[in-house]
């Protein structure tokens, strides 16, 4: 009887994406034999191949483009049904994971980048993704874990390192938080958002003349930027100048995100009490709080009737029957 020899699947699915080497799905299925064989590394060289070639897949181009345009029902309606019938395909468990974390449902985006990650332990697009999500839920140990490899891997990328100190100030280490902004600006000066993190731990650690001078560069970079108008407003001992307020004003009459217009109204308040104006301060104190309680959505009226209540309740009386209760010591 002639014995016919099996073919080593592996091998098959390697010459077949070689023969299509455009072709995503045959680099998926790969990617897929090398991980049920238990070949890990290899396995994740394949799934990172698919996703260098994915990017020409139709449903992905249209999914990234209607995430761009915050678009969500529809990337959504386009990314599920292709992870149905691609359940290996890394790129769009990343778009899924940061869609999921647009609206909120973190737990499910740490998921798709959990395995994601388990496929192709190299993607750093989505370990980056991951670190930004564990800063998101307070968990800045982890995210350190996570930055710690991207670094490994691209020890002078900036947006590792602006990452890096993001999450130790996180964890109140502002000395090396500032060592890695420093770094980041040295090789891209032009970012007003690392300037202001830069001044914010330039400050924490006590450099206050420092911390003025990079949120100076922010506003110069962005005079738009509320947060660093703010930033300056709230050292207490800095006064603005009428070019200061000219430019605040000027800025706050563009179309501005809501944060940056909550905190230029802020600071703008600020600079007019301190120059003598009250009116007008308070004209501007009043248009930020009315855009924070929209941010805050605060309802009274739970707190207004449990002090009532406690009013109510805690009366002469009911201090008078408990004067024995509690620990003699004056203690609090």
């Amino acid at each position: 009887i002639r014995r016919w020899r099996v073919a080593d699947p592996v091998e098959a699915l390697l010459s077949a994406a070689r023969a299509r080497p455009e072709a995503p799905e045959g680099w998926r299925a790969l990617g897929d034999a090398l991980h049920r064989a238990g070949r890990l590394g290899e396995a994740g060289a394949a799934y990172e191949q698919a996703m260098l070639v994915g990017v020409h897949d139709p449903a992905l181009r249209q999914a990234a483009l209607a995430l761009a345009a915050n678009r969500l029902d529809v990337a959504e309606r386009l990314l599920k049904p292709h992870l149905r019938s691609h359940p290996t395909d890394t790129a769009a468990m990343r778009m899924l994971a940061e869609l999921a974390a647009r609206l909120g449902r973190l737990d499910d985006a740490g998921a798709l980048l959990d395995r994601a990650l388990e496929l192709a332990p190299n993607f750093l697009a989505a370990r980056q993704n991951l670190a930004m999500l564990h800063l998101r839920q307070h968990r800045a140990a982890e995210a350190l874990q996570e930055i710690e490899t991207l670094l490994a891997a691209e020890p002078d990328n900036p947006a590792f390192l602006n990452l890096q100190g993001v999450a130790l100030a996180r964890i109140g280490d502002y000395g090396d938080a500032a060592e890695r902004f420093a770094a980041v600006l040295a090789a891209r000066p032009a970012q007003p958002r690392v300037w202001l993190s830069y001044g914010h731990a330039l400050k924490t650690i006590g450099r206050r003349d420092d911390s003025v001078e990079a949120y100076r560069r922010a506003i110069a970079l962005q005079p738009e930027l509320g947060e660093a108008w703010w930033s300056l407003a709230n050292l207490k001992s800095m006064r603005f100048s009428d070019q200061d307020v000219a430019v605040m004003r000027q800025a706050a009459e563009g179309r501005l995100a809501e944060d940056d217009a909550l905190h230029l109204h802020f600071a703008l308040g600020k600079a007019l009490e301190d120059a003598g104006d009250p009116a007008a301060a308070f004209d501007h104190y009043a248009r930020a709080n009315a855009l924070r309680a929209q941010q805050l959505a605060y309802d009274p009226a739970p707190v207004e009737a449990l002090v009532e209540a406690i009013v109510e309740r805690c009366d002469t009386r009911f201090f008078e029957s408990r004067a024995e209760w509690g620990d003699a010591s004056p203690d609090p």
